[in-house]
């Protein structure tokens, strides 16, 4: 009981991340920033648990930029593992790779290393945009135009014009997932102040569709805050599981 709840905890975050992307609005109210770092905190709490911390995830750009064939990227990177107690049980070690055109801000290639106690695994993706086609495992794949892996996505977004939404709308993103194309409805909840890193903070509020099952009781479970200010930083995400609730909140940069 206790793995398998680690294991939704580290499923339900990356997924809600992945969920939180791309309106197709093209803006470039921001722009990726080389060298930025980002550290967050991720917990889980409920009423038989209490609040346990549940492990750590860092967000971040290289300081310069590398060479995909013919394309100038930017190389962008999503390392999270278990801390503290949950390592007793579980462990994680997670590194999630893309790089970025610098021109149009979509993904060129993805890979992903991940190790979850005796499992590992490793995959990689190449995305041709003008071509739309995704190679995965010498598979060519077609894929819809700017279509984003999981961790572009995350930076894609905040290049996006928010002011232009208003609460209440909502749009449907792509993304690059195994083998096909998920879409997922995504709604705007508006501005929103929350608390983070020890200090209130004005925010851009999204609900994306996770949809009811084994671990949801409601379609739209999450909220995901983006800090409406020039530096776009994704502050929080928190959802409510069936048996409790999972908390990604920054703690430093």
């Amino acid at each position: 009981m206790k793995k398998q709840m680690k294991n939704r905890i580290k499923t339900v975050i990356l997924g809600l991340i992945i969920a939180f992307s791309a309106h197709q609005v093209k803006a470039q109210a921001w722009e990726i920033k080389s060298g930025e770092n980002l550290k967050y905190r991720v917990a889980f709490s409920s009423g038989l648990t209490g609040n346990v911390k549940g492990g750590e995830a860092t967000l971040s750009v290289k300081p310069s930029t590398t060479k995909i064939g013919s394309n100038t990227t930017y190389h962008a990177t999503l390392k999270g593992g278990t801390t503290g107690i949950i390592e007793w049980f579980y462990q994680v070690s997670n590194n999630y790779e893309t790089f970025i055109d610098t021109q149009t801000n979509a993904p060129v290639m993805y890979r992903q290393t991940v190790r979850e106690n005796k499992y590992t695994s490793s995959d990689t993706v190449y995305f041709d945009q003008a071509g739309k086609t995704a190679t995965y495992k010498g598979k060519k794949i077609s894929i819809p135009n700017n279509t984003h892996d999981f961790v572009s996505m995350i930076y894609y977004v905040r290049t996006l014009d928010m002011a232009k939404m208003k609460k209440g709308d909502s749009f449907t993103l792509p993304f690059f997932t195994a083998d096909k194309v998920v879409n997922s409805q995504i709604i705007y909840n508006g501005i929103e102040n929350i608390r983070a890193n020890g200090k209130t903070v004005s925010c851009y509020a999204f609900k994306p569709q996770v949809g009811k099952g084994k671990m949801f009781n409601q379609d739209y479970p999450a909220t995901i805050w983006i800090s409406a200010d020039s530096k776009r930083i994704p502050m929080l995400i928190e959802a409510r599981m069936k048996v409790g609730k999972v908390k990604m909140e920054l703690t430093g940069r």
